[in-house]
């Protein structure tokens, strides 16, 4: 009887802190109809793609999106997959209220073909999770009172191609840049939730001292209250919150316009 594999010591090359990843390798269905299939529809054997997403616990990904990685996934029986991949979204999340470490979910999507085998990668150098606890916003240069949770969402879609020069395999080249962000927040007043359409440099800290991450022009896009009145199914009164989310911007005020990690690295920096 063949014992199955178990995701214990699974590592991904260059990643540290990793806490799962995972891939998903398919084709084009490229389905047919002829007058020869009598009304059933077959397929042809398609172009190959694939995609993965790996969760890390700290603030700075392994790379930002639109970059080119060479992902290495292995298992402690050192089988695995690797392949040149492209990353196409990095989503970091605080979770104050019930202070999990920070962490970021890394996802990446093929720029070439996936192999099947012993990739043999090693790991980053092990880093302490870092607690959500005790983590501030800041909007411009006011904290954002009683926050529970954030998110910081980096993403770059990218464009696909396959040709006569891939042999069937799904290539990309990365797309356009752009930023979403969102936090929740108990509120003592509706009327201290930032406004729709406001503009202000946004960070969110990864440590008690000056280490953040920086979004220089923020624009507020949506900002959602509630009021639970019954309750839900204990009847218990609940403290009334609101979610603020919003997305890069480019405030007429500023010449300068970067989104940058705690650690100095860019995803966006342009100036007028």
């Amino acid at each position: 009887m063949a014992v199955p594999i178990t995701g214990k010591s699974a590592i991904i090359d260059g990643a540290a802190g990793v806490g799962f990843w995972k891939i998903e390798h398919n084709s084009s269905d490229s389905a047919v109809v002829h007058s020869g299939t009598e009304g059933a529809t077959v397929r042809i054997t398609g172009n190959f793609d694939w995609r993965g997403v790996y969760q890390s616990y700290g603030y700075e990904p392994q790379a930002m999106p639109g970059g080119a990685i060479s992902f290495k996934g292995e298992g402690s029986d050192g089988s695995g997959a690797s392949g040149p991949a492209r990353v196409s979204r990095v989503d970091i999340h605080w979770d104050i209220l019930n202070n999990r470490p920070i962490y970021h979910n890394v996802f990446f999507e093929a720029n070439g073909a996936l192999s099947i085998g012993s990739p043999s990668g090693s790991s980053a150098a092990y880093a302490a999770p870092l607690p959500s606890k005790g983590m501030l916003t800041k909007w411009g240069a006011a904290t954002i009172a009683n926050v529970t949770a954030m998110r910081l969402s980096l993403v770059a879609p990218s464009a696909k191609y396959v040709d006569s020069s891939t042999a069937g395999e799904t290539h990309r080249i990365a797309g356009n840049m752009d930023v979403f962000w969102m936090y929740r927040q108990n509120l003592n007043a509706l009327s201290s939730a930032i406004t729709v359409d406001s503009f202000a440099q946004l960070r969110f800290y990864v440590s008690t001292g000056e280490s953040y991450w920086d979004i220089q022009d923020a624009i507020v896009k949506r900002v959602m209250p509630i009021y639970d009145i019954e309750g839900g199914a204990n009847k218990q009164a609940k403290v009334v919150a609101a979610t603020v989310s919003g997305k890069l911007g480019i405030d007429p005020a500023d010449v300068t316009h970067e989104v940058k990690s705690p650690d100095g690295v860019n995803f966006i920096d342009f100036t007028d």
